[in-house]
């Protein structure tokens, strides 16, 4: 994974020099913008003096770092009450992901969730950082961010879950496609791809999925969500 590098301005980090062993959690948040990219974000802070920094920003395209891993990016702190026992800025990497709104609804893009993932395990490998240790913002302080993850557990619960396991039995071809179809809607279960259509059949003859007048309007981001939550055992009961 390609990593650009911005510093940012001396006035939103802590110059601290981290050991390996010190950084213990990452922390995912939202930009809370409409159409932002990573190197927007990477710009503004390294001109802006405004006390507040994450280490990366991530978008459908590139990966923006502003912070050295071994300093101390002021992402996740408050005046106010902590939530989470032991996450805090000295101890954490901040990563911000690129939103878009629609609606009056935060969301991201397929791509920009594909590469926070895949910069997430890399930053887990390196740090031999465990899955319970990453958390959103909002675990830490109660903040609504990042909001796309705060206000959809199955979609929080699918982000996690893709940072330890492969979709395997998916081709590269399936995954391209799925990346092309982001915010595809699917209105019949006849119209679900071959990759859904066992999770989706498996709900509906539950009970649990059944849709208004007949069509069950999946988005494309919405049907990834429930296959790896299927693939993760979730749906058992």
């Amino acid at each position: 994974m390609e990593i650009h590098f911005k510093q940012a301005n001396s006035g939103n980090y802590l110059a601290a020099a981290r050991g390996k062993g010190e950084i213990r959690y990452l922390v995912i948040h939202f930009t809370a913008n409409n159409g932002d990219t990573a190197k927007n974000n990477a710009d503004y802070f390294a001109d802006a003096d405004i006390s507040t920094s994450a280490h990366y920003f991530v978008d459908e395209n590139e990966v923006w770092q502003s912070v050295a891993d071994h300093d101390i990016a002021w992402h996740c702190g408050t005046k106010g009450t902590y939530y989470h026992p032991y996450c805090r800025n000295a101890n954490s990497i901040g990563i911000e992901m690129c939103s878009r709104l629609e609606n009056g609804k935060y969301y991201f893009k397929e791509q920009t969730i594909r590469n926070a993932e895949a910069l997430a395990r890399t930053l887990m490998g390196k740090y031999g950082i465990a899955p319970d240790c990453v958390v959103r913002h909002y675990d830490v302080t109660h903040k609504t961010c990042p909001a796309p993850y705060v206000e959809s557990a199955a979609a929080w619960n699918a982000f996690k879950a893709a940072l330890t396991k492969e979709d395997d039995d998916m081709t590269a071809d399936e995954v391209k496609q799925i990346i092309a179809q982001s915010r595809t809607v699917y209105k019949t279960a006849d119209d679900v791809p071959a990759w859904g259509r066992a999770t989706v059949d498996k709900l509906v003859e539950k009970g649990w999925l059944k849709g208004e007048d007949g069509a069950l309007n999946l988005s494309d981001d919405l049907l990834r969500t429930l296959v790896i939550n299927d693939r993760a055992g979730l749906y058992k009961a």
